[in-house]
């Protein structure tokens, strides 16, 4: 069943008033039935598999879809001189002018209450973009520490959460600035300027998004990078350990010979003397090497490197939002 909104007073309340409303929300079957011109019925086909939020003019006034982050809502819209149509068979659009009434949202005709029903749409983005950044900087922490590492899935989650509010800013930029430079008389002068307070909004998140990525890619290369310290430090004591083990395995194999006229074989010191022959190998190969520092291991636990790592990254996350900051 249909729902309605109008304007009271300057903002936006529920139902009709003396039997006119400014937004209507439709079912897609609803809306079907109704006249609407080729480039509306066209917008409408798409709603199923629409991958980003867009806007099309048509002869009466503007229609379109928008697709949530996530990419499994969407709701379209027919944006004309007397009403704002919304289609949609779920949720999204009822929950937002349900907050958008009860904050007493100034509004002054459908393209106001269509600005409204966007701003609403991002209130918890700030926050959720706050909330990737903290997620990725406890695995900077975990990482640097080498305490445990980090939950790859939860990475891999975020990084598709900003592909999907990427394309969501971008689409959304798009349609509110073309809503923003209409001379048609479609939007009102108030409510324009509103649309081009909601397309700065959108800049400064798509802003804030942008320097998050960048400090998502420098988290993901810490973490290979300590992936691979680790595979290097394995490696260095397999080359280590065979390095030693080589020589003895020599003198062993050499001594295994079953000639019967070899040194050392009659003598009643031979065998002490094999062992004193191994352990000064030993000795001298372990001296050689720490001479060498080829015994000295790259520890993320290590205190004072674990400090600078920490120091490097939180540098990092300061060059990071330095940069987001110059951006915007």
């Amino acid at each position: 069943m249909a729902r309605a909104w109008h304007i009271a007073n300057g903002h936006l309340a529920t139902g009709e008033k003396d039997g006119g409303h400014v937004v209507i929300l439709l079912r897609l079957e609803e809306a079907q039935v109704r006249a609407l011109s080729h480039t509306q019925r066209e917008v409408l086909d798409q709603l199923e598999h629409a991958a980003m939020p867009f806007l099309e003019r048509t002869s009466t006034g503007a229609a379109g879809l928008v697709v949530t982050p996530s990419g499994r809502r969407r709701f379209g819209f027919i944006l004309n001189l007397d009403e704002l149509v919304l289609i949609d068979d779920g949720d999204v659009c009822a929950i937002a002018l349900g907050r958008a009434v009860e904050d007493r949202a100034r509004v002054e005709g459908p393209a106001g209450a269509f600005c409204v029903l966007l701003r609403e749409l991002l209130r918890d983005h700030p926050v959720r973009i706050s909330r990737m950044h903290e997620d990725f900087e406890l695995m900077e922490q975990r990482v640097l520490e080498g305490r445990e590492r980090p939950d790859r899935r939860k990475m891999m989650a975020d990084s598709r959460r900003m592909l999907g509010l990427d394309t969501f800013y971008q689409g959304m930029s798009d349609l509110v600035a073309e809503l923003a430079e209409d001379d048609s008389g479609l939007v009102a002068p108030a409510d324009r300027v509103r649309l081009r307070s909601l397309e700065r909004l959108l800049g400064r998140l798509a802003t804030r998004l942008e320097s998050l990525q960048d400090y998502s890619l420098q988290v993901h290369s810490l973490y290979q990078e300590s992936i691979d310290v680790r595979q290097n430090n394995v490696m260095q004591w397999l080359t280590v350990v065979t390095t030693i083990v080589m020589p003895l395995t020599f003198v062993t194999g050499w001594y295994g010979m079953n000639f019967p006229h070899m040194a050392l074989f009659d003598v009643p010191w031979g065998y002490a003397a094999a062992i004193m022959v191994c352990v000064v190998i030993v000795v001298v190969e372990v001296a050689f090497f720490w001479h060498r520092g080829w015994l000295s291991f790259v520890e993320w636990r290590h205190d004072d490197g674990s400090r600078s790592d920490q120091r490097a990254g939180r540098i990092s996350r300061r060059r990071c939002r330095k940069g987001g900051e110059q951006r915007g």
